[in-house]
C-alpha cells in the first residue's frame, strides 16, 4: 500500500499512524494524524508541525505559502 502525500508549495503534507503508532507513513484512510515536511531543506527531512489534522495541516502549509508569495515593497 502506498502512503498518502499531499504537496502544497514547497511543503508535503504525509499522512501516519501519529505518534502512539510510531508516525510511520499510511494511506489516508488509516491515517491518524499528518505530518508537514518542508520539502526545501536538505534531504526532506525537516518537519514544519507533526500530529496535525488534515485540515491544520493544510491551512499551515497555505498559510506559510501565501506569506512567502505575498508581494513585498523594494
Amino acid at each position: 500500500m502506498r502512503s498518502f502525500k499531499v504537496l502544497v508549495g514547497s511543503f508535503a503534507i504525509i499522512a501516519t499512524n501519529g505518534a502512539e503508532g510510531g508516525r510511520i507513513p499510511v494511506g489516508k484512510s488509516d491515517a491518524v494524524a499528518f505530518d508537514v515536511i518542508d520539502r526545501s531543506a536538505t534531504g526532506n527531512s525537516r518537519y514544519a508541525c507533526r500530529d496535525q489534522t488534515f485540515t491544520d495541516a493544510w491551512d499551515f502549509c497555505a498559510h506559510r505559502f501565501l506569506v512567502t508569495a505575498a508581494p513585498r515593497p523594494h
